[in-house]
């Protein structure tokens, strides 16, 4: 599973070859689906805000299982925000853009133009990506942390009541040698009720 999420991450063009294969699982599949089209970039770049998400939803329940399980959804919210934003608005999309290293910059320093094949893509998420995966990040926690969250104690008049009337029995039971009788006053002077 690990070893996926790492080609996820770092080559979506391997996971797309592996994907073609006929004895490809659908986990596989997906997984290339996912990481298509910039895909991985988004997983990268909402990353780092499901990681804070996580630790602060931790911090906030109590519930290390809580945390991951918020962060998990915050990943997903992001990367399918990201994603449908790319599928649905593309002209909202990040683009890929390409860079030329300064190795082969010198190499090709005197030419008017560089060869396609020695640029290096990469993709960059747009404002309205980065948006969606900010959302997705406040939404998670706002959706699911109410559900790990103690219950607070329900008050009625009913519950306030019994409570007032149990101080008051307690507070009758303490003064009972020392109080006359039928009353709940101490009789002046007597250091117990006289009968």
């Amino acid at each position: 599973m690990f070893k996926l999420a790492g080609a996820l991450l770092t080559n979506p063009a391997l996971l797309k070859r592996a994907a073609g294969m006929p004895s490809a699982s659908a986990a596989v599949k997906g997984a290339a689906r996912l990481a298509g089209g910039g895909g991985s970039e988004l997983i990268s770049a909402a990353i780092p805000g499901s990681l804070l998400t996580a630790g602060l939803s931790t911090i906030t329940t109590g519930n290390p299982l809580a945390g991951l399980a918020i962060g998990a959804a915050d990943l997903g919210l992001s990367v399918g925000s990201a994603k449908a934003i790319q599928k649905y608005a593309p002209n909202l999309a990040g683009k890929y853009s390409g860079v030329v290293s300064a190795k082969n910059l010198e190499k090709y320093k005197g030419s008017s133009t560089i060869p396609q094949d020695v640029l290096t893509k990469t993709f960059e998420p747009s404002i309205a990506q980065h948006s969606a995966m900010l959302a997705g990040s406040i939404a998670a926690p706002l959706i699911l942390e109410p559900m790990f969250m103690g219950q607070p104690e329900q008050s009625s008049q009913y519950v306030t009541q019994a409570q007032q009337l149990g101080q008051q029995e307690t507070l009758n039971n303490m003064y009972m040698p020392y109080t006359a009788n039928g009353t709940m006053y101490q009789v002046q002077g007597l250091p117990q009720r006289v009968v």
